[in-house]
């Protein structure tokens, strides 16, 4: 029989380390960066009340700027620098991290802040210090309107060794650190310009979509945009599916793909009407467009057919996992039976020895009480034996 209390005493032990391990990544999460970043303001701050560079250049200006990075841990840390244009992310929001690998560069951008921008690629922090770098601003000679919008990332890679492997292996959580820079040469305005690139259609997470490709074509960025649109069937005055959203923002010289849901009923094969709005309320623009699209059978089966492989392979994997698991769980399962016989076969071995044992005892008992045999009197005496015999 297993033993009971040990099994539930091993269950609140691993309980425990679980709930200490969870409570440990809370805290980790929580306590942040080990490098804290703060950029060195430059006197041609354009904005003296922004936490960024918000700098005022001319055309053909070299100029260093500073940031300070301050390691408040207990080891040195090792840190990546990257140079970053500004794009848009189909989010709607405003993004300064490398996108260059799955986001081409816009056709409307002219000059970039990777262009005229460059910096150490890695630095070194010793524990409890700060140190200065510099990145380098190299304008271009001819002047130009508008901004040049980018980010420093700072990267700091923090290593866990997990000592109970046994190949010990070193493990390494990035934490991202991101100060934006905006560049300008002159006061003139410039007005954002959105078009709309392209219309396709195809399907994300088994339903049928629109993906809608918006660009804004001018070195300026746009804030606070709402996006609506309504798809209509040919020929048809009734709206067949809708999609809004709010607060969008844009990147100069960037686009971005607003994606127009089906709904329930998805984007089938036929021919559809798009109306499509965008409205500024920081800059009270409005911009409309009206494209048709068609869905031809082959299109919609390609794009099944693609899903369904996609599901094949997303069922192939979980089904593996699953073989995996009930083979685990088996192994588990047959080890346990082993254990358990082994178990019941030393209980019956120690029960076979005690009884044994007890009845080795009780014969030795028997054996130790049983009574004397009389001895017969047959009115004779014995002599003994240094008597001498009597004379007559």
């Amino acid at each position: 029989m297993i033993n009971k209390r040990k099994i539930l005493r091993l269950i609140v032990v691993m309980i425990g380390v679980f709930l200490l391990s969870l409570i440990f990544m809370i805290t980790k999460a929580q306590v942040g960066l080990a490098v804290s970043v703060k950029p060195i303001l430059p006197k041609n701050q354009h904005n003296s009340q922004a936490t960024y560079y918000d700098l005022r250049m001319k055309p053909g200006q070299k100029q260093d700027v500073q940031m300070e990075l301050t390691n408040s841990s207990d080891k040195e840390e090792q840190v990546t620098l990257e140079i970053n244009d500004a794009t848009t992310n189909d989010a709607g929001d405003i993004d300064y991290s490398d996108r260059s690998k799955s986001v081409p560069r816009d056709k409307s951008l002219g000059i970039s802040f990777k262009d005229i921008a460059t910096t150490e690629a890695k630095l070194t922090i010793p524990a409890k210090k700060t140190i200065t770098t510099t990145v380098r601003l190299d304008m271009p000679e001819k002047q130009f309107d508008g901004m040049i919008l980018g980010g420093i990332k700072v990267v700091s890679s923090e290593k866990n060794i997990e000592t109970s492997d046994s190949n010990n292996k070193e493990k390494q959580a990035k934490k991202t650190y991101i100060v934006a820079v905006k560049l300008t040469e002159t006061d003139t305005p410039v007005v954002a310009k959105l078009n709309l690139l392209d219309v396709v259609f195809s399907k994300e997470s088994n339903k049928n979509i629109i993906k809608a490709t918006i660009q804004n074509d001018q070195a300026v960025n746009l804030e606070d945009i709402d996006f609506k649109a309504d798809v209509y069937k040919k020929n048809s005055d009734k709206i067949f599916a809708q999609t809004k959203v709010t607060g969008y923002r844009m990147a100069p010289n960037s686009s971005f793909i607003f994606v127009i849901d089906g709904e329930k009923q998805g984007f089938k094969a036929g021919k559809y009407q798009i109306d499509l709005t965008a409205k500024s309320k920081a800059t009270n623009q409005e911009w409309k467009w009206d494209k048709e699209l068609e869905i031809t059978k082959s299109e919609n089966k390609k794009i099944e057919n693609t899903a369904i492989d996609s599901e094949k392979g997303k069922i192939m994997f979980y089904t593996i996992i699953c073989v995996i698991t009930f083979v685990l769980l088996l192994l588990l399962l047959l080890l346990l039976l082993i254990l358990r016989k082994r178990k019941e076969k030393r209980y019956e071995e120690a029960l076979s020895y005690k009884k044994k044992k007890r009845d080795r005892n009780n014969k030795n008992s028997q054996r130790k009480k049983k009574p004397k045999a009389n001895k017969v009197d047959d009115g004779r005496k014995k002599r003994p034996a240094n008597s001498k015999r009597l004379k007559r």
